[in-house]
This record gives C-alpha cells, sequence and structure tokens, in this order.
C-alpha cells in the first residue's frame, strides 16, 4: 500500500488500459478518480483495494468540464497527488482528407487536456512538495505510420512531457511519459479499417516487430505505471519509457 493516502485522477479509465491502471493505484493503496467520456460508473464499481474511489464523466476536449471536474477532485480531497493522462482518440487520418476540426479534435483531446489537467493539480503538488505526472505517449512517433493527426498529436505529448518536467522538475513533482505498442484493447479492435488488413493481421504483424514475441497486455503498462509513480522513481523525470516488448529500440 505504498500510495496510500494519495490521490490518483486518471483520464480514459472507463476500460482498457486506463482502467488497468485504476486497478493498479486502488491496488497500491491510493483514492482513484476514474474519469471519462463514457459513465465510468461501473467499472468504479468493480476496483478493490485502495481507498475511496470516484468515477467522473467527462469531456476533456472542453475546459469547461475539466474545470468542473478538477473542481470536485479539489473540494473532495484537498489536492490530487498522481495525474495520470490517459485518454485519447486515434482517427485515421490523412493530408488529403482531413478536416481542420478534426485536426483540431484530436489535439485538443490527446494534448491540450494534459495541460488542463497539469495546471488544476500542479500547484497542490508544488505545495505537497511531491507529485506524479503520468502521460500516455506512443510508440507511432518512432514508426512509419500515416495516420498524421494522431501521431502529431503523440509526439506533442512527448515534447509537453519535457516541458512540464523542466517547469516542474525542482519541487518533488516528477513528469514522464508511457509509450505503449499496440495493446488489443476494446478502442483497438472496434476501430474501423475499410478495406485495410484485420486486427489478429495488424496484431501479428506488431508481434513480430518486437525482440519479445508475444502480444502486449494492459498489465505490462499498469507494472510500468505503479513503478513511475512510486518513491523508487523519484530521481527520474522528463523520460519516455517505451513499454512495447522492444518493438521500437532507437530515440524517443
Amino acid at each position: 500500500m505504498a500510495l496510500d493516502g494519495k490521490t490518483a485522477v486518471v483520464t480514459g479509465a472507463a476500460r482498457g488500459i486506463g482502467y488497468a491502471y485504476c486497478q493498479r493505484l486502488a491496488a497500491d493503496g491510493a483514492h482513484v478518480v476514474a474519469v471519462d467520456i463514457d459513465d465510468p460508473v461501473d467499472a468504479v464499481s468493480e476496483l478493490t483495494g485502495g481507498g475511496d474511489k470516484l468515477g467522473l464523466v467527462c469531456d476533456i476536449s472542453d475546459p469547461s468540464q475539466v474545470d468542473a471536474v478538477t473542481g470536485t477532485v479539489l473540494d473532495r480531497y484537498g489536492r490530487c497527488d498522481i495525474l495520470v493522462n490517459n485518454a485519447g482518440i486515434f482517427p485515421s487520418t490523412d493530408l488529403e482528407h482531413m478536416s481542420i476540426e478534426l485536426w483540431r479534435e484530436v489535439q485538443a483531446v490527446n494534448v491540450e487536456s494534459i495541460l488542463l489537467f497539469a495546471r488544476a493539480f500542479a500547484p497542490g503538488m508544488r505545495a505537497a512538495g511531491w507529485g506524479r505526472i503520468v502521460n500516455t505517449g506512443s510508440g507511432i512517433t518512432l514508426t512509419q505510420n500515416r495516420d498524421l493527426a494522431y501521431m502529431t498529436s503523440k509526439g506533442t505529448v512527448h515534447v509537453l512531457t519535457r516541458a512540464l518536467a523542466n517547469e516542474l522538475g525542482d519541487s518533488g513533482i516528477t513528469i514522464n511519459a508511457i509509450a505503449p505498442g499496440l495493446v488489443a484493447t476494446q478502442g483497438f479492435l472496434g476501430r474501423a479499417r475499410p478495406n485495410g488488413p484485420t486486427t489478429d493481421e495488424v496484431l501479428a504483424r506488431v508481434t513480430a516487430l518486437q525482440t519479445i514475441k508475444r502480444q502486449s497486455v494492459a498489465a505490462d503498462l499498469s507494472n510500468a505505471l505503479g513503478f513511475l509513480v512510486s518513491d523508487d522513481a523519484d530521481f527520474i523525470t522528463g523520460q519516455i519509457l517505451h513499454v512495447d516488448g522492444g518493438m521500437t529500440r532507437t530515440g524517443a
């Protein structure tokens, strides 16, 4: 129960990787606030261990809704100790067919929400002299993938992670990013691929590129999160941790 008494906020928490993060944080003793555009109450009811559990509905691309959620957290718990910016969208986009509206939506959800939540919670972390911010990046930034808006957003997440670490690193707050490979979450399995490879074909291709020849599971990522938010990682900040079975082996 290394996180006993800490308050953790996780976005994109109703299912998949975000829910696995909530499970790990609760098991380690934290109060867990699960935030999602879909009602996370049922998911929260299944969490065990830890302290208090709270599910909040929020469209994180809407600053007013983020303000409402962060206000609720601060009123109830006093501060957020651990912020996990996991929510994201990944529509297939290319230069010819992408609208400016879709481009802006991807950046608002995947990038701007990180700034909004960090701006709300960093003052409390600074006052406490302890805080953890973990963002979800992506190994896609090191591939030849052509999802233009998504790839750009995740590259920006990596740079924003470092920029926040530069600004907050002297105040007891660490800021890192976990860059997953391909995980067979509900979101991935339900993604439309007109005239493209099947999900099984995509998973097989990715696994073949890894040095560890098995499919990634959510626990691989939640284990990494458990380390990064612990005191064992208090000298690690501004890093992009690729958790992908060795698929990406250079750069960040």
